[in-house]
């Protein structure tokens, strides 16, 4: 059966539940996540670097050297 309206209102009286302390193996998950995503973004950054010839010349635009602004080249 269902919560009644009772036990639903004591369990909001009552406020959260305390937290717990992380157990052993949570710093070998949130090592493993961290390693997980900068691989992912390693990979990611890879796969831009080799790709951004073609998609300059899939757009049109023309590959040149560094930008250097006009205006503060006096």
């Amino acid at each position: 059966m269902g919560r009644t309206a009772a036990e639903d209102r004591r369990r909001a009286m009552a406020g959260p539940l305390p937290r717990r302390a992380p157990g052993p193996r949570y710093k070998w998950v949130a090592l493993s996540n961290t390693t997980l995503g900068v691989l992912i973004a390693t990979i990611n950054m890879s796969v831009m670097l080799i790709a951004l010839p073609d998609i300059f010349r899939g757009i049109g635009v023309a590959r040149s050297g560094p930008a250097t602004p006009d205006c503060c080249c006096g």
